[in-house]
Parts: C-alpha cells; sequence; structure tokens
C-alpha cells in the first residue's frame, strides 16, 4: 500500500498539467494562385499548410475533421507513435472518413519533437492536405524563440493527370524541365560524360534524373517566397521546426547567415552539428538554430534538388541578404553506376560490425509509460519504449560553434543520438532483405519486383529486433516511412545510432535500418514520394499474434487507380499508325493499326505479361492485307527483350511455324531533334527523324519499305 500511494503522489504533479488538447477542423476545397493561374486546391480550415497543431508530453490530443469534399479523405499523424486505431491509414487501421462526415482522433502525447499530418487517401497531399505538428516537452515558453516552417511543392496540373503522363513517357517531366539528357549534351560534357552514358546504356539502364515530376513552384509556409518576424526579443539565434511536408520533393536548404545548427532529426534529439548545406528528404524534419542579425533578414533557400527552383524564406527584419545560389547537378557527370556505396556503407564496414547479430553494447531505452498501463489498455503500445529520453535543454549553438562545418549533408553519417539508442539485448534477431526495385518506362515501383498488389505484406512477430536491409536497385531517390516506429539507422555511431521514422535510400545505395518489435497489429512501410508509393512501393507491416489483416483489407489498402491507358498517333502523307494500350502494374494489353487507308493494313491485338523491366512475354492476333493482293491471320506467341544499349527486341512465332526477329530503337539526338529505327528478319524496315515541339506533339518524317515516305505529325494522350 506504501508504494502506491509514493506512486500516485510522483504522478499527481504531472497528471495535474496534463490537459486534453482540441482542435476542430474542416477539409474542403480552396481557390489558389501560385503560379499566375487559379486552380482548385484542397485546404484544413481554409489554409495550406494547414494550422499547427501544437500539444505537450502528457496531453491527450483530440483533433476533428469534418469533411465537407465529395470524396473520402483520412489524416495520418506522421512520425506520432500512437494506438494502431489512430493511425489514420484508410481500411489498414482507421476508416476513412466519407464524404460530409466527421472522424475525431484521439490519443495521448508521449514524446516531444516536430512531426506533421497529412492525407493518405490517393493523391490529396499534393493539392494541400498537410500541416505541422509541435510536441513539447511541457507547455512553458521556449528559452530561445522559435518558428515553423513547411516546405511543399507544388503543381497547377490535377495530381492524377501527373501520374497519368508518369505512366505514359519516361521523360515528359524532363522535357518540362528542360532536363532531356540528348546526345548532343552527352558529347558536350566531355569524356566522363559519353562513358556513364555508354556504360549505363550497356547495363540496359536509361538516363538518369533525379525526380519525376516537373513542379510548377516550390513553396515555404504556403508560398513561394515567406518572411518570419522575430521580434524585438533581442535573440542572438532562433529555432525554426522544418517539415518537408512535399508531395515527392528533396531540398537542399542553406541560410545566408551562416551555418545551420542541426539540433533534432524526425523529432528526435542529435548531437549538435554545424552544417553548410543542409539536404532534407521528402517526409522528413529538422529542429535546427540559425544565427539572427539586428535590421537583417537572412534568406533560407529551399533549392529542389534537381535544380529546377526554390522557396525563399526570410529570416528576421530589415534588409535582405540572399543565400547563395545553388548550381544544378550535372547529371551527365554523375557516375550513376557508382552510387551502390553510400557514406553509411563505408561507415558499416569500418566498424566492423557483424550484420548477423548485433555488437554494440545494447542497453534498453527507457519506457514512456508504465508496464501496468501497457497491460491495461492493449492500444496503448509497449514500443514507446523505442523513444530515447530527451536532450537536456543547454545552448547547443554555444556547443557546436567549436565543431567544424559539413559542407553538405547529404546522408546520415553524421547524425548522433543525445542519448543510447540499442535495442533490448535479449531479442532475437530477425535481418529482413528488400531490395527497392522499378521500371521508370511503365512507371512502376515495387520490393523485390513485387508491387503491393502482388506482395502486399511483410510479416514479422513481436518481441524481436528487426533489421531492414535496403538495396536500392533503381536510379531514383526513396524516402521510406515506417508508421509507428522509430527505428535506428545504423550509420557507424555505435550505440547512439539517430532514430528517425523515414529514412532516404540513395539511387543505388544501401541503408540499414533496425527497430524494436513492440508494437503490435498492422502499420504501413512505403516509399513517401507519393507517386511510388501509389504505383506499388507500399507494404503493411503486420505483427504475426495480433494483425488484423485479410484479404479483404489487402484489396482495400491497394491504390485507387489500377488500369492506365495510353494512346499514340502518327499521321503521315504516307501511312497512319495508331497505338493504344491499356496496362496495370504486369499486365498489358496493346492495339496497333498501320494502314496506308487504301488496301494495305496491319492489325496486331496482343496481351503481355511484363516479367521485369527487360523481359515480358506475349501473345495474340495479327491480321495483314498488302498491296500486293495477298492477306492472312495469324495466331502469334513470343516475347520481348531489352538488349544492350536500349535496344528492343521482339522474338516471336506464328501458328505456321514461322519465327521472326524484330528490333528497334530510338536516339535522342537533340533536345528536340530524335531518330527511330525498326527491322525485321522478314527485311521489313522503317526509319524516321522527329522534331519535338513539345512533350506531346512532333513532327515526323518517315520512310517505311511498305508504305513509302512520308511527313507529318506524332502525337499521344
Amino acid at each position: 500500500m506504501f508504494f502506491r500511494i509514493l506512486f500516485f503522489l510522483l504522478l499527481l504533479p504531472a497528471t495535474s498539467l496534463a490537459a486534453t488538447v482540441s482542435y476542430d477542423f474542416d477539409i474542403d476545397t480552396k481557390a489558389v494562385n501560385f503560379t499566375g493561374n487559379t486552380v482548385e486546391a484542397l485546404s484544413i480550415d481554409g489554409q495550406i499548410p494547414a494550422p499547427t497543431i501544437r500539444a505537450a508530453v502528457g496531453d491527450t490530443l483530440r483533433v476533428t475533421f469534418r469533411n465537407h469534399l465529395d470524396v473520402t479523405t483520412s489524416v495520418h499523424w506522421h512520425g506520432i507513435l500512437l494506438p494502431a486505431g489512430q493511425d489514420g491509414v484508410p481500411y489498414l487501421n482507421t476508416q476513412p472518413i466519407a464524404p460530409g462526415a466527421s472522424f475525431t482522433f484521439e490519443f495521448p502525447i508521449l514524446h516531444k519533437g516536430t512531426f506533421w499530418y497529412h492525407s493518405h487517401t490517393d493523391l490529396q497531399i499534393q493539392r494541400g492536405l498537410y500541416g505541422p505538428i509541435v510536441l513539447t516537452e511541457n507547455n512553458t515558453e521556449p528559452e530561445i524563440p522559435e518558428q515553423v516552417v513547411v516546405f511543399s511543392d507544388w503543381t497547377d496540373e490535377d495530381p492524377e493527370t501527373v501520374l497519368e503522363n508518369l505512366k505514359k513517357s519516361d521523360d515528359f517531366y524532363a522535357w518540362k524541365k528542360g532536363k532531356v539528357q540528348s546526345w548532343d549534351k552527352v558529347i558536350a560534357n566531355g569524356m566522363t560524360s559519353l562513358r556513364n552514358r555508354l556504360n549505363s546504356s550497356y547495363t540496359r539502364m536509361g538516363p538518369m534524373d533525379l525526380t519525376d515530376v516537373g513542379y510548377d513552384a516550390f513553396l515555404v509556409n504556403g508560398a513561394p517566397e515567406s518572411t518570419l518576424t522575430i521580434g524585438p526579443t533581442g535573440a542572438t539565434q532562433v529555432k525554426l521546426r522544418l517539415v518537408n511536408g512535399s508531395t515527392s520533393s528533396y531540398y537542399d536548404l542553406e541560410y545566408a547567415g551562416g551555418p545551420i545548427t542541426i539540433i533534432a532529426a524526425d523529432g528526435q534529439d542529435v548531437e549538435p552539428i554545424r552544417v553548410q548545406r543542409l539536404r532534407i528528404s521528402t517526409a522528413e524534419t529538422y529542429d535546427v538554430l540559425v544565427p539572427l542579425e539586428t535590421n537583417t533578414a537572412f534568406e533560407l533557400r529551399a533549392t529542389s534538388m534537381d535544380g529546377t527552383g526554390f522557396s525563399s524564406l526570410f529570416v528576421g527584419d530589415g534588409q535582405r541578404v540572399a543565400a547563395p545560389d545553388v548550381m544544378p547537378p550535372n547529371l551527365y557527370t554523375m557516375d550513376h553506376m557508382g552510387m551502390d556505396m553510400s557514406a553509411m556503407d563505408h561507415l558499416n564496414m569500418e566498424s566492423g560490425m557483424n550484420m548477423e547479430q548485433p555488437t554494440e553494447s545494447a542497453m534498453p531505452m527507457p519506457t514512456q509509460q508504465s508496464s501496468a498501463q501497457s497491460a491495461t489498455n492493449p492500444d496503448d503500445h509497449v514500443g514507446h519504449a523505442q523513444t530515447p529520453q530527451q536532450m537536456p535543454a543547454s545552448n547547443p549553438m554555444n556547443m557546436a560553434m567549436t565543431m567544424p562545418i559539413i559542407e553538405h549533408m547529404t546522408d546520415y553519417s553524421h547524425l548522433v543520438a543525445a542519448q543510447t539508442t540499442t535495442l533490448p539485448p535479449e531479442q532475437s534477431w530477425n535481418d529482413i532483405y528488400l531490395n527497392l526495385t522499378g521500371n521508370m518506362e511503365r512507371y512502376v515501383w515495387s520490393f523485390d519486383g513485387r508491387t503491393v498488389r502482388e506482395d502486399p505484406q511483410i510479416m514479422i512477430q513481436s518481441g524481436q529486433n528487426i533489421r531492414f536491409h535496403l538495396t536500392n536497385e533503381t536510379m531514383m531517390h526513396h524516402p521510406l516511412h515506417l508508421h509507428g516506429h522509430f527505428f535506428r539507422v545504423v550509420n557507424g555511431q555505435g550505440e547512439r545510432s539517430p532514430l528517425k521514422h523515414t529514412v532516404n535510400v540513395p539511387p543505388m545505395g544501401h541503408v540499414i535500418i533496425e527497430f524494436d518489435a513492440s508494437e503490435g497489429q498492422d502499420w504501413l512501410f512505403h516509399c513517401h514520394n507519393q507517386y511510388h508509393m501509389k504505383s506499388g512501393m507500399n507494404r503493411a507491416v503486420s505483427y504475426g499474434q495480433t494483425s488484423t489483416f485479410d484479404q479483404e483489407m489487402s484489396q482495400l489498402i491497394l491504390p485507387s487507380r489500377r488500369w492506365f491507358r495510353i494512346d499514340e498517333f502518327h499521321f503521315l502523307t504516307s501511312f497512319m499508325d495508331y497505338e493504344f494500350t491499356v496496362s496495370d502494374d504486369r499486365q498489358g494489353f496493346d492495339f496497333e493499326l498501320d494502314t496506308d487507308l487504301d488496301r494495305t493494313y496491319e492489325l496486331h491485338l496482343f496481351y503481355n505479361y511484363h516479367f521485369s523491366r527487360f523481359f515480358s512475354a506475349f501473345a495474340g492476333l495479327e491480321s495483314r492485307e498488302h498491296h500486293h493482293g495477298k492477306s492472312h491471320d495469324k495466331t502469334i506467341a513470343g516475347f520481348n527483350l531489352r538488349l544492350p544499349f536500349l535496344i528492343e527486341s521482339e522474338w516471336r512465332v506464328d501458328d505456321h511455324g514461322d519465327f521472326r526477329l524484330e528490333l528497334e530503337s530510338d536516339v535522342q539526338l537533340t533536345r528536340r531533334i530524335g531518330v527511330d529505327w525498326r527491322w525485321n528478319s522478314d527485311d521489313e524496315r522503317r526509319y524516321g527523324i522527329s522534331y519535338r515541339l513539345n512533350n506531346r506533339f512532333s513532327i515526323t518524317v518517315h520512310s517505311d519499305t511498305e508504305y513509302g515516305d512520308g511527313i507529318g505529325i506524332q502525337f499521344f494522350y
């Protein structure tokens, strides 16, 4: 009895300060103009980004969302530890919010940090449904003035149209961004560029681009340019809570007033480090300190990773001081195929870590709730033990002033957790190997070559230490996010490897993360590039003992859009060529008609199954009639194989036993001029040259052994 009374008295001050923090929000449409064009966006309480939600550790957060849209919506609490039923992923653990309905989220706040909330329905995040969250240790005024900074990307196009365009053409937005990698630029950039292109072509990889989408604007706090007024505080520094609320963009951040001091990553305190330029991946957050100066407004510039644009935030009052320009990356001279050894790979090897078993001296992390509470309510997660004790208040900027300045921080090798983060030593280890795979030409993204439609689940068991080995086999960056957990990024810092909830895996790179499987039920693990996620790079991490995942749920969590179509026309003076394709992640139905509108035509109707980005098999029908009077119908079967130097080959046999090999390719000579050719073993040939007017239309001249020479127009939609 004595100990119960003592325990109650110790808890009394904390519980007396705790409160229920309530918010009421409306989700609705909103007209915006970021680019000179007025378009319809989505907003929360009429704001983009949404209002900042604030609460303190020990509070109960209660937030009601009313849906005024004519479609369902949802809200996910990115990076926050909470009961599974409150996570906000439609159908997986929370029901979507129906049109005209409302939903109230309610959960205890168990840790501090900078986080954010956003829709997890379709591509609504791209239209404006995102906002910041600030969780503090208590409700007292911070010693250092602080401000919230939210970065985002914007397109005037409907996001579903963006996804359609990505499916239709792998360089659709490269054209819009002026990033088409033509051979004249390859040669102009010298031998390194030529060697890179030949190497990648030989390995059947197309030209690299750092980003998928050509955005119309980049925003900071809802505008291309914003100002933070700090006020007459006499402060010499300000804490900025940075949130990358973008749909798919990475930024390089640089501050005109000097180096940035990082003090937290993804809401978790780290030992202070100073960086001149910081890369922030999609969905990450950082807490940083920057200096202030009287009568001066320093620019914090967020330049998109591909160098196509930036947003500007001026911090302070007075004369404006611009941040340095960031030169766009030279994709021609980057060693694309040599990016498989990231800085963290080197550190892992240098530390001599045996990845089969942990070698760090393990120490369990302090739990933020009692085991009694966990036993009483199974939805309140024991896994909150993964949140470390926070760094005591001090002057982190003074602590960092003597440290060297990192010129450009693009990975996590410099992050050191403020406290030990090692996992429980008594638990067994489960190593899970995941390859990040994709097909840029068809715009399909996956794990181990399988999309979420084909393999929706990763099974784990409670009470294990889980280690994910993440190997990126693609030319794109992938920001991977695990719901409901913090994980250690194994970066060579031993027992103080940093905790995060989102990790970037660079092109051809390798990253290891590990976490205590101390939760339950089902949690999403996915690429936070929303276009990658909606194209297949998505899984449910399910606890075998308590998972509610079933066949019905596996269908409900799939992207709402499965089938996409492509229509391409050639209208020439000598013939017309129309190609129509409808496809999903794996299958395709192809229709092609060539005709001179007289007596000659070829008609193809095929079913295609894509085993990989390099190999597919097909079967179907072919009907022909030629000007010399011969006509025939055939049943065809065969396969397509991409050869070195990006030559597409078709190997087929018909129902008469006749074999045919066909080869074709296209080459982009300049930004506007391209050539294409087709040859088969029946000695049919077609050659053409095109002048590109925009990313849909080209003027084309072709010569064909069946139809002769012609000039016309080519377009797709």
